[in-house]
């Protein structure tokens, strides 16, 4: 086990932070963990050279933080863990059938593995694409097993600090700030590709994941921190949705109306294939939910936005009359990480993955055959492969109680921070899950999943919150008595009490 020059940092934070910090600041400090999608904080190189990212090592003090004696937070810890109990019997299932099911179905069925390598005997690029291994207990199904316990503990920290208006503050203002940071060190990556500055980036991305080329026929693609483009725009799209959210519920508008701006426009320009269809399912369900729902989108904010579109249009015509080979090149950028993305033979090898989550499915008669047995590009196969019958019910039970779909709150501002919030939450998670539908390489739906559904469970509880009415009282007009009711106003009291007895 090395510990990388990130994880001694984390080391010393983490430590402060346990010895001399809230439980608040712990939780901003695995917030801003997540940032660093491409680094590692400790490499293994007992299991193949896998290595711990960042968030992963910050939820380690962030448990301790939770489960020291003394810490007070016994009972939050409980109600978290019943909050998530869906989620806890997906995560689970899956970590036992990560080792009972490849030994279960060993040899059964042919995979192909989390961390396959390319080998001589492939003789064609389609042989690759095709190349499948017989199934077989692997040092992957012993990491994904660790991921998917982190993201447990993930949603049962997110549910404990945000159950208190501290740290719902805490959690909207740090997110707004790192996805601020996130878009800004999205646009430095290609400002600065090739200088100094991205040799500076470069030593964070230290993990072991495979560092793709960021360029297209000479454009640079946007990757930040992250190992590619991909990963770049799915955090940032999962984090706009929030932040987007929050800003049209007025939830901190001054911290998460920037931050959505630079996210979106980040992702405009990352020609990544997940930005777009992220965004396109985003603004699709936005605009049905505006359409349907009176009050669904208030007014301001539906003027700001069609003026920030309007703003986009004529921006992209002065760009077409000043520069029209560069509106060309990119429209041709835009159409091979959209429309060809189906048609290459990395679309098929997609497609592929995909496809054996069901094999697996099937093959094992709904039981699985384990986290981290195989590599998808599906979340919702995935799922189906790994955990079967079982762990995909309680991952669909867990996401519906987390986005609540009969509470009028889902889909209308509230005045209510915390029930805006947790819808913000709640579409977020929903928006992760699809766009994970469509990439996601295990069944681990990861630790922004844990934070969205375990912040949005604790905000908007199954029994609501009795606050105190807050509207308008009516006034009644002062009681007019008759010379007859004066009268007999004036009469002595009768001997007994109508009182009740103390």
């Amino acid at each position: 086990m090395q510990l990388t020059f990130i994880g001694a940092i984390q080391v010393l934070l983490g430590l402060s932070l346990f010895l001399a910090g809230s439980i608040e600041a712990m939780f901003a400090f695995l917030l801003v963990s997540t940032l660093f999608g491409g680094s590692a904080a400790i490499v293994l190189p007992m299991l193949g050279g896998s290595s711990i990212p960042p968030v992963q090592f910050a939820l380690v003090f962030m448990a301790l933080r939770l489960l020291v004696p003394g810490a007070g937070n016994g009972m939050a810890v409980g109600q978290a863990a019943r909050a998530n109990i869906w989620l806890a019997t997906f995560i689970l299932y899956g970590a036992v059938l990560a080792f009972i099911g490849p030994r279960l179905f060993a040899g059964q069925i042919d995979v192909t593995p989390m961390r396959g390598k390319v080998e001589a005997r492939y003789i064609s690029m389609r042989a690759y694409i095709y190349s499948t291994r017989p199934l077989s207990f692997s040092a992957q199904n012993i990491t994904t097993t660790v991921y998917l316990v982190g993201t447990l503990l993930t949603a049962i920290a997110a549910h404990v600090v945000c159950s208190k208006e501290r740290g719902r503050r805490v959690f909207v203002r740090t997110m707004a700030i790192a996805g601020l940071v996130h878009g800004l060190i999205g646009f430095l990556s290609v400002a600065a590709k090739g200088t100094p500055v991205d040799t500076v980036l470069a030593l964070f991305r230290n993990g072991s994941y495979a560092q793709l080329d960021h360029s297209y026929r000479g454009f640079v693609r946007m990757a930040g921190l992250w190992p590619e483009a991909s990963g770049f725009a799915w955090f940032g799209i999962n984090w706009f949705v929030f932040l987007f959210e929050c800003w049209m519920r007025r939830v901190d508008s001054r911290y998460t109306g920037p931050a959505a701006f630079v996210l979106a426009a980040a992702l405009l320009c990352s020609t990544a294939t997940t930005a777009y269809v992220g965004l396109g399912i985003y603004s699709a369900l936005v605009l049905g939910r505006s359409l349907l729902l009176p009050g669904a989108m208030p007014a301001d904010r539906a003027l700001i936005i069609a003026g920030a579109g309007l703003a986009m249009i004529v921006l992209i015509t002065g760009l077409m009359i000043a520069h029209p080979v560069l509106v060309n090149d990119a429209t041709e950028l835009l159409r091979h990480m959209t429309v060809d993305k189906g048609q290459s033979l990395s679309g098929e090898q997609r497609g592929f993955w995909a496809w054996q989550g069901w094999h697996a499915f099937v093959a094992t008669h709904g039981i699985g055959i384990g986290p981290g047995s195989f590599r998808s590009s599906s979340l919702a196969t995935a799922v189906l492969g790994c955990t079967g019958l079982i762990g995909a019910t309680a991952m669909i039970v867990h996401m519906v109680s987390a986005f609540k779909p009969t509470r009028l709150s889902t889909y209308v501002p509230s005045p209510d921070m915390a029930l805006s919030t947790g819808a913000a939450c709640a579409w977020a998670a929903v928006v992760d899950a699809v766009v994970a539908s469509l990439s996601s390489p295990t069944c681990d739906p990861g630790t922004d999943f844990a934070i969205l559904t375990g912040a949005a469970l604790a905000l908007r509880p199954i029994v609501p919150r009795l606050t105190p009415w807050r509207g308008p009282v009516r006034r009644l007009p002062p009681l007019q008595l008759s010379p007859a009711m004066a009268l007999g106003s004036a009469m002595p009291e009768p001997a007994f009490s109508t009182q009740p007895a103390e």
